[in-house]
């Protein structure tokens, strides 16, 4: 250790610095250090020791000299040592790659700028950089900077922006004080507020579920406004009571009010009968769709209140009321892509009652929503009803398809299975039936991405794994994150690097996340097309001792376990939901001590569920007389684990069905019907991935990185 008498800490000997990235030389790996120690030095508020080890970091120009000048910038501006921040923040602009930190310290300088009475200064570098400052920060910066200028209007209309655009954000507090003394010193010259500004301010109010706040701006700015935007804050007033779980005041609120505007008045129409339906008043529901057919017939508020009605006519089992209605949906608005789903209903119904229209409804629904989630659906389905006619070459043709463009879904899953079928795997595609299926304008096949790191991909991993070395894992994470959100190539490799460093630690919830997050296509991806360790993270299996001890007592597939679990918690045995659900499994705290009590565990108590042993055993106790219930119908279990028994067995009773997809279809709820598809697909991804020594999928072979250099970013505005 060497250590500095000065300021009372020691700075790890070169040797005892964890080896850097290969490229990595000597002075880097000395950089990281000391730009830990600075960083402590900062958080424990020692600034001029921050400021003496932030300035040896930079001195050694190491690839992640940003780092060491953010450091020193902030600690500069906490002794009010502006020069010096300006000094600082300019070689983190002059950064390559472009530095993660440009923004913040293009604030920091702002700011600097105006505390040294010198706002032009501040005015013009907040111009310069106003697209890497975060909203609202930037727009109450450049408020500020008006204002010291001595430009007023402009100073009003940016702390508005704040006010009304960030109504929950910290910064409309500044704002809402700063415009009384702005208003105070313009009097009549003060720019009015529009009334655009003041019913977007309700409704991020109404988004951050922040309802009767969002009612007082309303009746605030009633007063304010004329024509459509009054009409449409008076309706939102009943939307506020709606939201607040007043329903009743809702309900006789909406149905006495009159407006003119018309999107507002079908607005209106579509609350009264969410309302309705709330309160249980079915029989008040007809009227109100009459007259939204009648006077708003192409409004998107009636389609969104077409689909809601008729959704709730098929949880109740009402056949004819939900046709009707979709099929109204799927006539007046089949262009809209939310009628996809519409026109899905009206095309299964079909199929399953083997009417005579139902191939040329399959094929319509292809060639007019290709990119619907449904599509894969009726692409199954079309294949089956081709095997009932005996054309199993149609069929085939239909399956391999699917299998195409779709690789990672449920209906992939039965896809593949299909193809093993003596008679379809003999049979051989007809020239029509490619034509049929090459007419379609199925979705962009995405260019699947190089997981080899481009040269800016390499230089983001090389920084954050230096940090990582220095024991600075927050910021060598925001480093890939800034990478992954910035840099506009290979999402995918910045996804890859974060669930690495999440797994390392142990957190593979965290990694899934980070997948999903970073990589929001991946399950587009058939799994040639990514590395195993990808598929392996994206797709752990923690406590697997655990799951395959379990799951063989009870019977189960252990892959089924972890699928559910991955769907259910993501592993991480500590969750708590929202519904008081817990652990792995997402156990209820009764249905723990009942099973508990069952198998003989002793005193139980509700912490026992996070424990991952326990909720496991439990869990798959739970789910083995789950199963054993419906005679081993998975589909029907899995629907019964995320809706509840009761309305697992009242669905079963809608059969017949020929096989478990047209029950899959015939689940009423969008959530169980969709979390009984992922669980059976994950349970397929990880059969491939773990079921053999060695995972039962294609050999990936790395395409090369793109070619792309790490730039300076060029600032304009």
């Amino acid at each position: 250790m060497v250590c500095s008498v000065t300021v009372g800490v020691c700075l790890p000997a070169i040797s005892a610095v964890p080896r850097a990235p290969a490229d990595a030389g000597p002075k880097d790996a000395t950089a990281a250090g000391l730009i830990a120690i600075a960083q402590r030095q900062l958080e424990a508020r020692n600034y001029s020791a921050a400021i003496t080890y932030a300035t040896q970091a930079s001195s050694k120009k190491s690839v992640i000299e940003d780092y060491s000048e953010w450091i020193r910038a902030q600690a500069e501006y906490a002794v009010r040592n502006y020069e010096e921040v300006s000094r600082s923040v300019t070689r983190i602009f002059n950064q390559a790659p472009l530095s993660p930190f440009v923004g913040s310290a293009a604030a920091l300088a702002t700011r600097a700028s105006l505390d040294n009475d010198k706002p032009k200064d501040g005015l013009e570098l907040i111009r310069k950089y106003y697209e890497q400052i975060p909203r609202p920060q930037r727009d109450l910066l450049l408020a500020r900077c008006f204002q010291a200028t001595g430009d007023l209007p402009q100073a009003a209309e940016y702390y508005q922006r704040v006010y009304y655009g960030y109504p929950t954000a910290k910064e409309a507090a500044d704002a809402a004080d700063a415009l009384v003394e702005v208003k105070k010193s313009l009097g009549d010259a003060y720019p009015p507020v529009m009334p655009s500004a003041m019913l977007e301010r309700a409704q991020k109010l109404f988004e951050a579920k922040k309802a009767a706040a969002a009612k007082l701006e309303l009746a605030a700015a009633i007063p304010q406004l004329g024509g459509a935007e009054r009409d449409l804050a008076r309706v939102r007033l009943g939307v506020a009571d709606f939201l607040s779980k007043n329903t009743a005041a809702a309900f006789q609120y909406l149905s006495a009010l009159k407006v003119d505007d018309p999107e507002a008045d079908a607005e209106r129409l579509n609350y009264v009968v969410q309302s309705a339906r709330k309160l249980d008043r079915h029989a008040n529901v007809k009227p109100f769709l009459n007259d939204l057919e009648k006077s708003h017939p192409t409004s998107l508020w009636r389609m969104s209140t077409l689909i809601l009605v008729a959704d709730q006519a098929r949880t109740d089992n009402d056949r004819a009321m939900a046709l009707g209605l979709y099929q109204a949906c799927a006539t007046t608005f089949g262009k809209e892509e939310k009628a996809g789903w519409c026109q899905w209903q009206v095309t299964f119904d079909a199929y399953k009652r083997d009417a005579s229209d139902a191939y040329d409804l399959l094929r319509a629904f292809l060639h007019q929503y290709p990119g619907s989630q449904d599509a894969n659906d009726a692409l199954y389905f079309l294949g089956r009803l081709n095997e009932r006619k005996g054309d199993f070459a149609s069929a085939r043709a239909c399956y391999e398809r699917l299998t195409g463009i779709f690789p990672n879904t449920y209906y992939a899953v039965l896809a593949r299975q299909r193809l093993d079928d003596v008679n379809v795997k003999a049979a051989t595609a007809t020239p029509a039936v490619a034509e049929f299926l090459m007419g379609i304008d199925w979705p962009g096949s995405p260019e699947f991405p190089s997981f080899v790191p481009g040269s800016l991909a390499q230089s983001r991993i090389d920084r954050a794994r230096l940090l990582q070395l220095a024991g600075l894992d927050d910021l060598a994470e925001s480093e890939v994150k800034f990478g992954g959100r910035n840099d506009g190539e290979q999402e995918n490799v910045y996804a890859l690097e974060l669930a690495r460093m999440a797994a390392a630690r142990g957190e593979k919830d965290q990694a899934i996340r980070y997948i999903k997050s970073y990589a929001p296509d991946y399950l587009y991806m058939p799994l040639d097309q990514a590395p195993v360790e990808f598929w392996q993270l994206a797709f752990p299996i923690p406590f697997r001792q655990s799951i395959e001890q379990y799951s063989r007592a009870e019977g189960l597939d252990p892959f089924v376990v972890a699928a559910l679990i991955r769907q259910e918690s993501e592993f991480n045995a500590k969750v708590v939901s929202h519904a008081n659900a817990y652990g792995l499994m997402q156990l209820l705290p009764a249905t723990g001590r009942e099973l508990s009590r069952r198998l003989r565990l002793g005193r139980f108590s509700t912490a026992q569920l996070l424990v991952a042993d326990r909720n496991v055993r439990l869990g798959t106790y739970f789910f083995h007389n789950l199963l054993n219930s419906y005679d081993g119908q998975i589909e029907i279990a899995l629907a019964s684990y995320n809706a509840g028994p009761g309305r697992a067995n009242v669905w079963r009773t809608w059969g017949p069905f020929r096989e478990q997809a047209e029950f899959i279809e015939a689940v009423p709820f969008h959530e169980t019907r969709g979390y009984i598809q992922i669980v059976l697909r994950n349970a397929d991804v990880y059969r491939r991935l773990y079921s053999g020594r060695l995972p039962d999928v294609p050999e990936y072979h790395p395409k090369p990185a793109p070619k792309t250099k790490p730039k300076r970013r060029q600032h304009a505005r």
